[in-house]
């Protein structure tokens, strides 16, 4: 399956905080607006990074704003995603050094202000997720709230990711996972795995995302960034695979381009 030329590694990353769910190798352009329809599953993302520009072989703090949602083409249920697995192209970095942490027990349960007060210092990212309920002999129906971005603690040498979702389905359901990042080899430099725990005692689907990831900081009077990226041969190359209720699972090479300066 092919689709539109060339895409930046924006909704690559953005797919890691909600779906990654295309069958398919997809090279689109910076900035455009993607849909692609892997057999009933149809996903449509966007995304930016800034800049757009970025040295050969230096890294440089880059910001991520990225949208998406996934649908089926006849209208019925989507399925639950289950399981997410990315690797990120070696010219990528994801940093916390200096960076305060937050674990998924303080904000489990609490609303999106309590979250906030809890760790917001480990802040990453922020947006808002939708989801799909639909329960036996119903008609599904759609939610939407804030998306929470927060630093984890380093396991093995890394650190985790913890990604919050908000939504009434049908009553006010905080849903929160692990984003686990470990060494990768060759062209890749993590490989990030999660499980995307049940929604509506596994009646909901985590169906679309917006999310901006951007936090820089500093620590020992220096300046650090979460993303950081250079781009010595202006492409990136990522590669994932996602398991879907229903026994649907779904691999795909994104070959992403950027604009080499320098």
């Amino acid at each position: 399956m092919r689709a539109h030329r060339r895409k930046t590694v924006a909704a690559v990353l953005a797919a890691t905080a909600v779906l990654s769910s295309v069958s398919a190798t997809a090279i689109l352009a910076a900035g455009n607006a993607i849909t692609i329809r892997a057999g009933n599953l149809v996903l449509q993302a966007e995304g930016v990074i800034t800049p757009k520009a970025l040295p050969k072989n230096r890294m440089t703090p880059i910001s991520l704003h990225a949208r998406g949602s996934v649908a089926t083409a006849d209208g019925s249920h989507v399925p639950p995603a289950q399981t997410v697995h990315l690797q990120v192209d070696r010219h990528f970095r994801i940093e916390s050094t200096g960076l305060p942490s937050c674990t998924a027990v303080k904000i489990k349960a609490s609303a999106p202000s309590q979250a906030i007060k809890a760790c917001g210092p480990a802040l990453i990212g922020r947006g808002s997720g939708a989801a799909q309920v639909e329960f036996p002999e119903s008609a599904p129906f759609s939610a939407k709230g804030p998306l929470l971005g927060f630093n984890g603690p380093r396991v093995g040498g890394y650190p985790e990711m913890l990604w919050y979702v908000y939504v009434a389905v049908p009553v006010p359901t905080a849903l929160v996972w692990v984003a686990k990042l470990s060494k990768d080899s060759g062209k890749y430099a993590y490989r990030i795995s999660q499980t995307i725990p049940k929604l509506a005692g596994g009646s909901g689907s985590l169906t679309g995302f917006e999310v901006t990831v951007g936090r820089k900081w500093t620590y020992r009077g220096r300046q650090h960034s979460y993303l950081s990226a250079e781009c010595p041969d202006g492409r990136f190359i990522d590669q994932f695979e996602a398991a879907f209720g229903g026994g649907t699972n779904l691999t795909g090479t994104l070959v992403n381009s950027c604009q080499s300066k320098g």
